[in-house]
């Protein structure tokens, strides 16, 4: 017994209680960061969190859908396989209706080759893409798709932003809205094609885009809305009248036509219809908050024109999102004293400031004072009914479609332009997720607060509380 009272064995029956306490905290520890998994986003742009809009839509959603990472085994890209497959977590903790998996396309071969047909993507599927299926539905982002490469030069010089996402979650949206609203660009008189940045950007918020020729072809029966750009000669009558014809039988129409040098009485005829017309100079804005600096020779400057914007439920988007709008030397869209239908009226969309006036040619003193209006719905209502049968929306520029202004303002003008279309369209607006700006080569962004909060921890909290325990352990073992 009295080996119990020896100053070793209690010693070493203190430290082996205290080892014993420590594996069985270790255990608890980790049985319950298992039970309750949680980690934290400490990047500055949030980039492995979902934002508000996507789980808002999330909570919304009742139709199954899977999402599938095809990435060889332990080969992703460093910049997409981690946000990737947290983001896809977040996406089905969000939604009971969201199923995850992980393809190698060296083990599941079929299963690629398969999506890629119904995807109609001759060359395959890239590595490091996402697929997002509901029933016969598929869509596949490939990493061009999620990542925005900066060039000079010919050459990639880093990357813009990321758009994982926005991606993903208009994907969803569009695999589970079913068939989406077929837009016609119309084609037959000089117009220019769409360019591929916006004809990408409406695909992937559910709209089909196709072309037709109305100088050879009849308004096609499927059409739900139709694009209209500046054309680089006149309309014919017969063009005209097929478009004509097309909005009154309660039609749509989104038109950006812009500065020709050419007359176009066919065209304006269509306008004058509905009691709006074409100004016929640039318009440039004065007020240093209406127009983009000069960043150099032929950039920015008062042809570059930010316009303010009015209230109108095709903005709303615009006024949420805090984005803004860009037009290089548009033309006014005006109102006609006469020949418009009393049953039409126009609402402004986008206008100057007080500082504008359009560029006359030969003679600065005759320049035209603004305000101007830049952008206008149209509706039309019949008589009797008084129910609203036409709509279209008339921009007197075609920057706004633009893939270039993106560069200079971000989404606002494709935001502009997918709002008039759900507007035409009488669709709820759509998902908007702003790109994300990636944190460069370091993968943990944090404030200072946070780093000088770690920082004391690390060398001084944890410090401190190990020379506490010690020096209690010390004092405990000496009056023992």
């Amino acid at each position: 017994m009295g080996s119990l009272k020896d100053k070793r064995f209690r010693y070493g029956t203190f430290s082996t209680a205290m080892i014993l306490v420590t594996v069985a905290l270790f255990v608890f520890v980790n049985l319950i960061g298992g039970e309750f998994n949680r980690s934290f986003d400490l990047t500055q742009e949030q980039l492995f969190t979902l934002t508000r809009q996507s789980r808002e839509f999330l909570e919304r959603l009742d139709r199954d859908v899977t999402i599938t990472f095809v990435s060889p085994t332990g080969q992703g890209h460093d910049a997409i396989a981690p946000i990737v497959t947290q983001l896809m977590d977040e996406y089905a903790a969000a939604s009971s209706h969201i199923a995850i998996e992980t393809r190698d396309p060296m083990i599941n071969p079929a299963f690629i080759h398969e999506i890629a047909f119904r995807a109609g993507m001759e060359q395959g599927i890239p590595n490091d893409s996402v697929i997002v299926q509901h029933g016969n539905n598929v869509r596949v982002i490939t990493p061009n798709d999620m990542i925005t490469i900066d060039w000079h030069m010919g050459q990639p010089v880093g990357i813009r932003s990321f758009d994982f996402e926005s991606e993903i979650t208009r994907a969803i949206n569009r695999v589970t809205q079913g068939e989406p609203p077929i837009v016609y660009v119309v084609m037959g008189s000089g117009e220019p094609a769409m360019p591929l940045g916006l004809e990408t950007f409406l695909e992937g918020e559910n709209f089909e885009l196709r072309e037709v020729d109305l100088v050879m072809n009849e308004v096609p029966e499927a059409a739900d809305i139709l694009f209209i750009l500046t054309p680089q000669r006149d309309w014919t009558e017969v063009k005209a009248q097929r478009i004509q014809q097309f909005i009154d039988d309660e039609g749509r129409a989104l038109m950006a036509i812009g500065f020709t040098p050419v007359d176009t009485p066919n065209l304006d005829s269509v306008l004058a219809a509905y009691g709006v017309a074409l100004g016929q100079y640039p318009v440039i804005d004065t007020n240093p908050d209406n127009h983009m600096p000069a960043l150099g020779p032929g950039l920015g400057g008062p042809g570059f024109i930010i316009p303010g914007i009015t209230h109108h439920e095709i903005l709303d988007p615009i006024y949420q999102h805090n984005l803004r709008n860009l037009l290089v030397l548009p033309i006014s869209i005006e109102s006609t004293a006469v020949g418009g239908r009393i049953s039409a009226s126009s609402e402004p969309l986008l206008m100057t400031s007080r500082a504008a006036f359009a560029l006359t040619p030969g003679d600065d003193t005759a320049n035209i004072p603004g305000p101007f209006e830049l952008a206008v719905a149209v509706t039309d209502t019949r008589f009797v009914e008084r129910q609203e049968t036409s709509r279209f929306v008339l921009v007197g520029n075609m920057d706004i479609i633009s893939d270039g202004a993106t560069t200079f303002i971000g989404q606002g003008n494709y935001q502009f332009i997918l709002s008039s279309l759900h507007w035409l369209g009488e669709q709820p607006q759509g998902i908007w997720i702003p790109s994300r700006t990636p944190p460069g080569n370091a993968p943990l962004m944090i404030t200072r607060m946070q780093a000088n909060t770690m920082v004391a921890v690390a060398l001084g909290v944890i410090p401190i509380a190990c020379l506490a325990v010690g020096i209690f352990i010390w004092l405990k073992r000496r009056h023992s």
